[in-house]
This record gives C-alpha cells, structure tokens and sequence, in this order.
C-alpha cells in the first residue's frame, strides 16, 4: 500500500493515515472552493473530511475493540481514502468472532450518525434536510447533519454482503458454520468479486472515479482473501521442517565477508538473504535484502556483514507449525526469510517461497491425510528453495 504515517497509538493499537488521504483532503478543499467561491467553502469541505476520518477511526476500533474481547490482538488500523484497514495479530478461527468483529465497524457509525443528527437538531436541521453527494452546506446544522448522513451511509455500505466488506465477512462467518472456512470464504469471494464488477462498469459509465477504484480494492482484496485461506488450509499440518531449506542446501556467510562477497553470492546463486554464522558455527544474525540494497548505496562498498546484519530477530523451531509460527512470523517479522534452530543450532531457513509451495505437498503420490510426504518427495518438490 506505500507509505503511511503513525498519528497516534490507542488500545494498544497503532493508527496510521496512508499518504493519499492528503489528496482526497485537497480535492475536496478545492471542489468546496469550485462550489462556494470562497475560502470558507474549502475549509468547510476539508473539516467535514478531516471529521469522516475521524469517523472512520472509530470504525475500525469498533471492529478493534471487539476482537480484543475474542482474544485477538491487534496490530495496527491504517485510514485510507477509500476507508481503513484494522490488521489483526491472528485469522478468526470461530465463525461466530468474525460475526461480531465484521459487524462491530457499521454498529459504530449508526452511533455516530444518531450522535451527528442529535447534535445537528439542537441547531434546527433534522435529518433530512441534508443528503446527497453534494449539499447545500450553509450552517452549522446542515454540517453536523451532513456528517450525519455519511457516517450512516458508511454503514449501509459496509453492510453489503460483498467480501470483503463487512457485509461480506458476516455472509461468510454465518456460512462458515455450516460449510466451512474455506468453501464459505470461496462463496462470499465470489459474491464480493461479482459486486465488484458491477460497482466497476458503475463507476467507468457514469464517470465516478472513486467507485471504480472501490471495485479495484473490493475485488483484490477478495482474491487475496481466498488464497490465504486456502493457502492456510493446504498448510495445516504441515511443520516447518517439512517445507524449509535445510542447513547443507542453504548458503551461509560470516561475519568477516564483505558485500562483494554477498553480492557475488547473490549473483551467482538463487539467494538474497542469508543467515550469518560465527566461527563456532552458531546463528549471529541475518543478512537480508534490504540491507544488501541500502549498503548497495553507500561510498564503502566493501563493508563488513557484521556492520550491515540484523542481530535482533525472531527464530523458528523445526517443529514449529507452518501456518500458525512460521507464515505468522514471515508476516510480523516483515522479513521474507528467517533463519531456523534446534537446540541452539543453526538448523535451516524458512522463506516466503517456501510457505507458498506448501501445497505443493498436498499434490504429491503418498502424501499423507495431513500433508505429509517422505523426505525425497518433499525435496523434490521445493526446487531450488530447498
């Protein structure tokens, strides 16, 4: 998604505004002013945005607040110009949790617009008096009101049963119980896709940009949904031993290489991130990509692993699920490798690749009901992540 920026942590949570809320909140300054001809117009438009984002942080801590009552943590809430994004620290397994979590972000709204229009009818406006996409805004009244209207449009509109929409999450929650997580999930993806698709010819006929790149994120989030779900069920069971490259097929370097010697490695091999491994032949850190290019640009081009690597980051154990440990911390870590222990022992490295062809095991002769399969099956089938 690019670049955000951290305004403020409550309830243990993070909340960032994505760069491109500061384009919406100029575009509409700049209608407001096409619209009144005044500079008071702009502010106007920009406060009732300014207001909506508000709004939309309390949606998504309703949805926030909710799950910390289910045991969910969670990890941060991104604002965006087309919503907010609440990112929990694991998936809901009891579909009756996603019910609640799904329908606690629309609940917070009708709160709010029953706030708003209160409000707005201790100034004389009912709430009635202001709706549609552009008002007549000259009061008070008519502001709060307005707001009003949004917050309950806000609702409506998550309500729809388009995945992954809260709507669409509630569909799912409520079939899940009787179909499953990953048929449920397939049947709202469609749902949500097909809404997609129709809000997308909406918005290119009628000339609304907005609700085009709605169906945009409506139907790759929907995609993206499915296939973690699915790639979660084709990983349950699975270890991470079953999936990883083990110790004699993963290439090391110590601390004394310098990056040209990375480099090189890089180059002529089919690694960019490498455990880093002292004398004794224990873990000393990870060198990954990133600080491969960052050092890439730096006048010394021949400077130590142990001045570029990381030394603070999490291990992962053999035995380790592959989904619920090992795609979990992937995910936290941001790094797209970590290195692997056994009894303190460097053991082997776990990579994205390595979780994305872990139902390449389930499509394996002699795989097992859990997924497993003998050892020269499983190397095979890693290719050259092994």
């Amino acid at each position: 998604m690019g670049k955000s920026f951290r305004v403020f942590r409550a309830f243990g949570a993070d909340v960032r505004v994505h760069w491109s809320f500061f384009l919406l909140l100029g575009l509409f300054a700049f209608v407001g002013y096409g619209v009144t001809g005044s500079l008071a117009g702009a502010l106007v438009a920009a406060g009732i945005i300014g207001v909506l984002l508000v709004c939309v942080s309390l949606h998504e801590f309703g949805h926030a607040l909710v799950a910390r009552r289910c045991g969910i943590g969670v990890k941060d809430i991104t604002l965006l110009p087309i919503g907010g994004a609440c990112r929990l620290d694991v998936l809901h397994e009891k579909p009756a949790d996603e019910v609640k979590i799904a329908f606690a972000g629309p609940l917070a709204n009708l709160a709010l617009a029953a706030l708003f229009f209160g409000a707005a009818s201790a100034f004389g406006t009912g709430p009635l008096e202001v709706s549609g996409a552009s008002p007549e805004i000259g009061s008070v009244g008519q502001v709060l009101a307005y707001v009003g209207f949004l917050n309950a449009l806000l609702a409506v509109f998550n309500m729809i049963p388009a995945f992954p929409m809260d709507g669409g999450r509630i569909l799912r929650g409520v079939l899940a119980a009787r179909l499953g997580r990953v048929r449920a999930t397939e049947f709202a993806a469609v749902v949500g896709q097909s809404y997609a698709f129709a809000l997308l010819l909406l918005g290119l006929l009628g000339g609304h940009i907005l609700l085009a790149v709605v169906a945009v994120f409506v139907f790759v989030g929907a995609s993206g949904e499915l296939r973690t779900v699915r790639q979660r069920e084709s990983a349950r069971g699975l270890t991470v031993s079953e999936v990883m490259g083990t110790r004699s097929r993963v290439r090391t370097v110590s601390p004394y290489h310098n990056l040209g010697q990375v480099l090189e490695e890089v180059l002529h091999g089919y690694q960019s991130d490498f455990p880093v491994l002292g004398e004794d032949g224990e873990l000393a850190g990870m060198i990954t990509r990133d600080e491969i290019h960052a050092a890439m640009n730096s006048p010394d081009r021949f400077l130590l692993v142990r001045d570029l690597m990381k030394t603070q980051l999490p291990t992962l154990s053999p035995g380790s699920k592959l989904f619920d440990s090992g795609q979990r911390l992937l995910h936290e870590s941001g790094i797209k490798a970590l290195p692997v222990t056994e009894d303190g022992k460097f053991a082997g490295m776990l990579t994205i690749e390595d979780v994305a062809q872990a139902d390449l095991l389930r499509q394996l002769p002699g795989a097992d009901e859990a997924g497993r399969s003998p050892s020269p099956a499983t190397s095979a089938a890693r290719g050259p992540n092994a």
